[in-house]
């Protein structure tokens, strides 16, 4: 008998890679899509800019797990049609990561208009909009903060449910498998955080002291900047962080995590404690 199988775009990722390992666990045949081999799971060669790629990395799939690679110069565009092609290819369920605000984006909006197009097709879905993850003090945006001790964010003492990219994963996984969860799932940490809660959780987790100082977007716009990222990256970052210094971007706690994967999502504590141990 065939195992079931499924294809992973974007198993390099912050989720992609926890995806990756879980759905493994579960028995299944896992396919890697990409430009190279990510060291996890069957590769199949997949490039955004090739179109003769799509359809052979999605053919003999049962489900996929897909992610809008922001950084790719057009891919944003290409992402409705990719997903119509992986639904074209045979492929039963697609997992979607989607943003924790798509729903009051416009249209042209990339999560937006993947969500939409996603929604239109034949298949079984489901659109993860997850809160932003504890993972970008370690190894994303604000990795080098950690590093250097002090996190310095125009956040003021706003507070937001962080979630670990493994409780993600988990469920990604849930909705990938025959029968599980579909539609709209909101994925929240399992508290509302403040920046001063993080730093206190990752000095204990990880021994060594980090601490939160707010400061201005500006002076925030300008060591982003000088971390490498681009200046638009860096306004966004200022604006987003903004509203939840004003209290304007409120995002509530969900069970998603619970109720889909049986178990309680990950604390910020334990998220700091695994960090360390993994180095």
């Amino acid at each position: 008998m065939t195992p079931y199988t499924v294809t992973v775009f974007g198993a390099t990722g912050k989720t992609g890679r926890h995806v990756t390992r879980q759905a493994a666990t579960m028995g299944w045949r896992v396919r890697t899509a990409g430009r190279s081999p990510s060291g996890h799971g069957e590769w199949v060669r997949f490039e955004w800019d090739d179109e003769d790629t799509w359809t052979l990395a999605s053919s003999g799939s049962d489900a996929a797990y897909f992610v809008i690679p922001y950084s790719h110069p057009g891919a944003p565009e290409k992402a409705p049609r990719l997903l119509e092609t992986i639904a074209a290819a045979g492929v039963d369920t697609i997992v979607l990561l989607s943003t924790l605000d798509a729903e009051n984006a416009p249209d042209t909006d990339p999560s937006r208009a993947a969500e939409l197009a996603l929604e239109s097709l034949p298949v079984t879905s489901a659109i993860l909009r997850p809160t932003w993850f504890m993972d970008n003090f370690t190894a994303g945006s604000f990795a080098a903060m950690t590093d250097a001790g002090e996190i310095r964010l125009p956040a003021g003492d706003g507070r937001i449910p962080f979630v670990d990219a493994r409780d993600v994963a988990a469920v990604a996984v849930a909705a990938l498998r025959r029968g599980g969860p579909s539609g709209v799932l909101p994925i929240t940490g399992p508290e509302q955080l403040s920046h001063h809660d993080v730093a206190r959780a990752l000095t204990q987790g990880l021994g060594r002291p980090v601490r939160y100082t707010p400061v201005e977007p500006a002076e925030f716009i300008d060591l982003m900047i000088s971390k490498g990222f681009s200046r638009d990256y860096g306004l966004f970052l200022a604006e987003a962080l903004s509203d939840v210094a004003s209290g304007r971007l409120r995002i509530p706690v969900t069970d998603t995590v619970a109720r889909t994967t049986g178990r309680a999502p990950y604390t910020i504590e334990e998220f700091a404690r695994t960090r360390s141990t993994m180095g």
